[in-house]
């Protein structure tokens, strides 16, 4: 995994726990990731965020996506939802529970 897109995500996520509040220590699940073939995931647990390689046994749900888009998305240049519409970023599993990594990346964009 690309250390410069875990140490933005970090980034992120800290930004949107001054934002969001006490909300965000309630959310436990995990997303899976594919980065052009790269596999990680993100994990919500306990107020923490937990990045690790590999496979998650049973992610919420798992976003397919470009390394340039994830950039995008983690830079705030780039609208989830709208990366999403536009058929730059596909998702599988619970798409609604993915508005939790929206809500945080919108923390940046703000």
């Amino acid at each position: 995994m690309d250390e410069t897109i875990k140490s933005r995500f970090l980034a992120v996520y800290e930004k949107a726990k001054v934002k969001i509040g006490d909300e965000i220590k309630t959310w436990n699940k995990a997303f899976q990731f594919s980065i052009d073939g790269d596999e990680f995931y993100v994990e919500f647990k306990d107020g923490e965020l937990v990045i690790s390689e590999g496979k998650h046994s049973r992610p919420t749900a798992t976003l397919i996506m470009s390394k340039e888009v994830l950039e995008q998305l983690l830079e705030g240049k780039l609208d989830a939802m709208t990366a999403f519409l536009r058929g730059k970023m596909k998702i599988t599993g619970n798409v609604l529970d993915t508005a939790m990594l929206r809500k945080m990346l919108e923390a940046v964009r703000a």
